[in-house]
């Protein structure tokens, strides 16, 4: 199940969701990738009446996320926010042990169980492969897999 596909986000949802990877981003400090990767998806998502983007983005610690917040949201939702926050901790090039264990405290949290999660980890570190697939040095691909292979 991809918990992705087509989702209309409220913009408390949204604000929500940005917060979560923010936090996720700040286990380790901010990479450029990961900043890119949700700016664009607050971006993207957001409607005219919230923040802009750059305001967001520009004092991310200021941006508190509490995942008890989102108790009791959709199963659909708490996937969401998981996938996303795995996507988020990845963009860099590595989900660091402590980006994965934040990611798995907030799933449980959300009453995603470990077989979800790894499920959801699965489907990241599948969907980054197949995103690199298509680039002609196959002995890099090879090794950018063998390296998420061993993160998880």
């Amino acid at each position: 199940m991809n918990a992705m596909q087509d989702q209309n986000l409220s913009p408390a949802q949204v604000t929500q969701l940005t917060k979560a990877m923010l936090s996720v981003a700040l286990v380790d400090g901010i990479h450029p990738a990961e900043a890119a990767l949700i700016g664009q998806f607050y971006e993207s998502s957001r409607s005219a009446d919230m923040p802009t983007t750059s305001s967001v983005m520009a004092s991310p610690e200021a941006q508190p996320f509490d995942a008890a917040e989102l108790v009791g949201s959709s199963a659909t939702f708490a996937d969401t926010v998981v996938l996303m926050c795995l996507m988020a901790g990845h963009a860099d090039g590595q989900l660091s042990p402590a980006e994965r264990d934040h990611v798995q405290a907030m799933a449980t949290t959300l009453g995603v169980d470990a077989t979800r999660f790894e499920a959801h980890l699965a489907q990241v570190r599948d969907e980054l492969v197949g995103a690199i697939s298509h680039l002609p040095d196959a002995g890099s691909v090879a090794a950018v897999v063998k390296e998420l292979s061993a993160a998880d």
